[in-house]
């Protein structure tokens, strides 16, 4: 049985890098391009696989080549798969990104679906279950509230109608939400705002702090924070003090920017223990 559950969107992203976003009626020539999976709970089921906890996602997507290919690769993560749901009356999410290596800004066009999956029967096994915003409501569908079998962890870029920092036990809102992790942190939960090359401030209501980013050659930003908040669930699951547990996840997102896409560049947990051990020394 898996450890995690991770519950939200998966996309199929194609992504090119340009040297800079072209301005009105100029052509620029693409220096790369990649098609891979996206979605911030995928991306965060796809960093926790790679650093050796077992996790399912739970999703829709489409009876269609897009899903197809969204299942062959998380599969090749070793990602449970059993909680996708593939739906013939529904067309696989699909982004385009454009990544700016000067700029470091890319633009996104998804084609979402409102299809959400079934509660799962063994929901009551897993230890965490982490959501983004899509599979925030999906939770709530279901009825899952903190406080039960697994602790509830999420990742979540916009405020929301119905978003309350005390549902969940690891609360990981963007800097569009808030900045201020100590009004955030109550009733023993864990708040942590990633701020990208600035490092990531955290709370547990006890503790507070700020951990500084790593030092590592960027190609593309691109799913860091997903990757971040993967990074953190390993580290609960772990039981990692949160400074700790903060540098781990500030180091996996930092690696995983090697990468165009969001997903190749996560590093193993060798690769994680080989970086910490290389900063330590």
């Amino acid at each position: 049985m898996a450890q995690v559950l991770c519950v939200g969107i998966a996309t199929v992203d194609t992504i090119v890098l340009v040297d800079k976003y072209p301005s009105a009626n100029e052509r620029v020539v693409a220096m790369d391009s990649v098609r891979a999976v996206g979605g911030p709970a995928t991306t965060a089921a796809v960093a926790l696989a790679r650093l050796g906890v077992s996790v399912d996602l739970s999703c829709v997507v489409g009876d269609d080549e897009a899903g197809r290919f969204i299942l062959e690769r998380m599969r090749s993560e070793g990602i449970g798969t059993k909680h996708v749901v593939v739906d013939r009356s529904v067309r696989t999410a699909t982004g385009t990104i454009v990544v700016s290596k000067s700029e470091q800004t890319r633009a996104i066009m998804v084609q979402p679906h409102a299809a959400r999956p079934a509660k799962p029967a063994d929901i009551s096994e897993y230890k965490w279950i982490h959501v983004d915003q899509f599979g925030m409501q999906t939770i709530k569908d279901w009825g899952v509230v903190r406080g039960g079998s697994a602790k509830l962890s999420i990742d979540i870029g916009y405020q929301t109608p119905g978003l309350n920092s005390t549902d969940y036990d690891l609360y990981a809102p963007s800097e569009n939400i808030t900045t201020d992790v100590s009004s955030a942190a109550k009733d023993k939960n864990i708040v942590v705002v990633s701020k990208g090359g600035e490092g990531s401030v955290y709370s547990d209501g006890i503790n507070s702090g700020v951990v500084p980013a790593i030092k590592t050659e960027i190609v593309s930003t691109l799913g860091a924070g997903d990757v971040f908040h993967g990074a953190l669930v390993a580290t609960q699951v772990w039981n990692k003090p949160i400074e700790e547990a903060v540098a781990i996840a500030n180091a996996v997102a930092g690696l995983s920017c090697r990468a165009l896409d969001g997903q190749s560049g996560i590093p193993t947990k060798a690769e994680l223990d080989a970086f910490l051990a290389g900063a330590r020394s």
